[in-house]
């Protein structure tokens, strides 16, 4: 009887050790089907500006655009936001539009945008960019840019804080 009980508890284990990995690895092959490499163009999107004003998608289509996500409260998005106003500043006259979108609340986006000289608008998305930062393989990390040439094709992306280079070559690839 001692013999039959280990029996069944070994095949048990065994069992539920199968069905373990089993549903580890049926997991994680949702989770990669679920969350695609990103969207290859321009995805729709109704948001505020920081003035309130709704603003979508199809205001930018057909223009080189660049899109930062970023936050008051992330230290790399406040210091990658100079780089940003001087490629605005430097390549608007050739077409080029930046534009953020904020994961924030929209007073202390209105204060940062005044106290950092802006001269690109910013959404204020709140929970939404993050859904939107999604779209394009994004889960959540800031600050996240993405960059789209005129037919609304992403051209590159990077993840972190974007150096002046980077914008650059962003720059490059969205004016060809």
């Amino acid at each position: 009887m001692q013999r039959f009980n280990l029996r069944h508890v070994l095949l048990f284990l065994v069992a539920g050790a199968a069905a373990l990995a089993a549903g580890y690895f049926v997991g994680e092959y949702r989770q990669r089907a679920a969350q695609p490499a990103g969207a290859a163009t321009l995805a729709e999107f109704r948001l505020p500006d920081s003035e309130g004003r709704t603003r979508d998608a199809e205001e930018w289509r057909g223009k080189p655009l660049i899109v930062n996500f970023w936050a008051t409260w992330c230290a790399p998005c406040r210091e990658e936001v100079p780089e940003l106003v001087e490629a605005q500043r430097e390549f608007g006259p050739r077409g080029l539009n930046v534009l953020g979108v904020a994961i924030d609340e929209p007073e202390p986006v209105r204060q940062f945008m005044e106290e950092m000289g802006f001269n690109y608008p910013s959404l204020v998305a709140e929970t939404e960019g993050m859904e939107l930062m999604a779209r394009y393989g994004n889960t959540g990390a800031l600050p996240f840019t993405v960059a789209f040439d005129a037919a609304g094709r992403v051209v590159g992306s990077k993840l972190g804080k974007v150096s002046g280079e980077e914008i650059r070559a962003f720059v490059d690839a969205t004016l060809k």
